[in-house]
């Protein structure tokens, strides 16, 4: 604001003006806020080089969410887990199956190939392992036996392998404290 209590014009409020104005019209805006429409008229058509303090204390509440612009961009959460997550290819796994890696990440490798066995052992016949580039080969395999049982089997074999793997983490975590 400058010592004639009006505020220079520039291009922010200007735009805001005219963003506003796309919402209502010019006599809408006139009677909301009680300027004269030759005025905002002048406004818009940049020949008021200057705008009153009075005349801004009443238009500045309609333009101010024009003139704030969206809120700051956060910075993204850090990523944690694999990268299955986030590969193109595997967006549309069921989260049930991402539940499953992220279990059998925790098992060591001996222990994964268990896991295998005793899906494999449920099933009445061998399963194919999924062809998913994102996945290593016994993710495949995993993957694969899994989506070949039943689903009230899965329901099963998930919240069995959910209780090993909680414990796992727990003593994995013991270890480190």
């Amino acid at each position: 604001m400058n010592e004639k209590n009006e505020k220079s014009s520039n291009n922010e409020w200007l735009d805001a003006i005219e963003k506003y104005s796309d919402n209502l019209s010019f006599e809408d805006i006139s009677r909301l806020n009680g300027i004269r429409l030759e005025l905002l008229r002048r406004y818009l058509d940049r020949r008021a080089k200057n705008i009153r303090n009075e005349t801004w204390d009443k238009i500045y509440p309609l333009l101010k969410p024009y003139l704030e612009g969206p809120e700051p961009i956060k910075a993204p959460p850090p990523r944690i887990g694999a990268a299955y997550r986030r590969h193109p290819e595997l967006v549309e796994m069921l989260s049930e199956q991402k539940v499953l890696l992220d279990e059998f990440a925790i098992f060591s490798d001996k222990e994964k190939k268990q896991i295998i066995r005793e899906f494999a052992a449920r099933l009445p016949a061998p399963a194919e392992p999924t062809a998913f580039e994102s996945l290593s080969q016994i993710e495949n395999e995993l993957m694969g036996n899994y989506l070949a049982l039943p689903q009230e089997v899965r329901d099963e074999e998930l919240a069995k392998l959910t209780v090993k793997a909680t414990a796992e983490a727990r003593r994995q975590r013991s270890e480190l404290f």
